[in-house]
């Protein structure tokens, strides 16, 4: 390791832990980054996309050296059914120009360029090292604090404090007593495709001028019935595609995530979009989706916890706010090494946390995974209904109008109560997350 001691260790060289790194570096702080994978973004995967007035608050201007994809100036969500699409988009072309507005990224490109920014600033980065424990040190008559990790490979390294940005998947924050275990129904599992087609192809399907990017999100037929999502993203000359849905409702409903992205594949609209690409990467993922009520305690003595493994997602929004959230606890470990304590002071970082804006729309989609924990058909039907209303109103025939607008509401009615469908569609805009 070239030292046993650091002011700080970070475990995860994600988004939040490279953020925390970064942060921390730069306010003249000696800090060890591991990550567990062969270089940060290994083994990270998201929907797709780099938001510009976060990301830019780590590091300013970050668009003109990141190894971003395309600049988004078109967003659209289809609720899709087996051979329609009912959807709902917007195009602004000002996002096509600085600052912009976000992007589409890969993030084993991402990921390296930021633990890069993070070196540069003067952290340690470490890779292939797997944090296997946490290690204490007792200090008054019941209390003890966290003053470093212990590896696989059985190295002990020492420092004031340390931040767990391990991801979803990581036990530590479970082992050191902040969260609960967690659950099938707090996570969702996504796969995603890379798949290689020219620059000039995906213009031109995706009706963009050059260099602009495309983001599609599809609700209804790509998570065959569980509460879901599909989505297309544009790169530069790739476009990467995910399906999934939650974890428990894909083990009880006996879905096959490697099925439901070659069902989504094959759809006859999602064809003509990626006709003649090829497959160059897939990967899964697991994303927390337990929402306000899962997130853990988020500091204790010596600890902070940051990024997926405290939770910090809502909507399509995880990669910025784990970001951000990084950059608050390298915030607070600078004032807490100004102050000569790690106890106490961390505190400081749930505040930062409980006032940001995001936690504020974190609390407000609090109860999104009971209403569909009551109402598992929701999208289903709701992209159900749409795309019938919408054959009958599109299809020419000889009836007057109010005649045609009766079976248009008729059609609704067979489905489900209106009052039902209504709640749906106010439920399905925070869930879908899309814009």
């Amino acid at each position: 390791m070239g030292n046993d001691r650091y002011d700080a260790v970070v475990v995860g060289a994600g988004p939040a832990g490279s953020s925390a790194a970064l942060t921390m570096a730069e306010n003249n702080m000696s800090v060890l980054l591991l990550e567990r994978g062969e270089y940060p973004g290994a083994k990270n995967v998201f929907g797709g996309t780099i938001y510009r007035q976060p990301t830019e608050i780590i590091v300013p201007a970050f668009w003109e050296e990141a190894p971003l994809e395309r600049p988004i100036t078109s967003e659209e969500l289809w609720l899709l059914d087996n051979d329609s699409a009912v959807k709902i988009g917007f195009t602004g072309l000002r996002f096509a120009k600085p600052p912009y507005n976000k992007f589409t990224a890969l993030r084993s490109k991402f990921d390296r360029w930021l633990a890069d920014r993070a070196q540069k600033a003067g952290a340690h980065l470490v890779t292939n090292a797997l944090v296997k424990d946490l290690i204490y040190e007792e200090y008054g008559a019941r209390n003890r604090k966290v003053v470093g990790v212990l590896l696989g490979s059985g190295d002990r390294i020492y420092s004031d404090i340390v931040i767990l940005a391990e991801g979803v998947t990581g036990n530590l924050a479970e082992i050191a007593g902040l969260r609960k275990k967690i659950t099938p129904d707090s996570l969702t599992l996504y796969v995603k495709e890379i798949l290689e087609l020219p620059s000039d192809k995906i213009e031109e399907r995706f009706n963009l001028e050059k260099g602009e990017g495309a983001i599609l999100g599809m609700v209804g037929y790509p998570s065959s019935g569980a509460i879901g999502k599909g989505a297309v993203f544009t790169n530069k000359d790739s476009i990467s595609i995910m399906v999934g849905a939650y974890l428990n409702q894909i083990i009880e409903k006996g879905l096959n995530p490697f099925m439901l992205m070659q069902r989504l594949k094959s759809h006859p609209i999602i064809k003509r979009l990626i006709e003649g690409a090829k497959t160059i990467e897939f990967q899964a993922h697991t994303i927390p989706k337990g929402g306000y009520k899962q997130i853990p305690r988020l500091s204790a003595p010596g600890l902070m916890v940051t990024g997926d493994a405290a939770v910090m997602i809502v909507g399509r929004r995880g990669t910025d706010l784990a970001m951000l959230a990084g950059k608050f606890a390298g915030e607070t470990a600078a004032q807490a090494k100004a102050a000569h304590n790690f106890s106490e002071p961390l505190a400081a970082y749930d505040k930062k946390v409980s006032s940001s804006f995001f936690m504020h729309d974190i609390k407000a989609h609090r109860g999104t995974k009971d209403y569909y924990r009551r109402y598992p058909d929701a999208d289903f039907l709701l992209t159900k209904a749409a795309n019938d209303m919408a054959y009958e109103y599109f299809t020419v025939d000889m009836l007057p109008f109010n005649q045609k607008f009766e079976k248009i509401i008729g059609k609704i009615a067979n489905l489900q109560p209106l009052p039902k469908t209504l709640a749906d569609v106010y439920q399905g805009f925070f869930h879908w997350g899309v814009f």
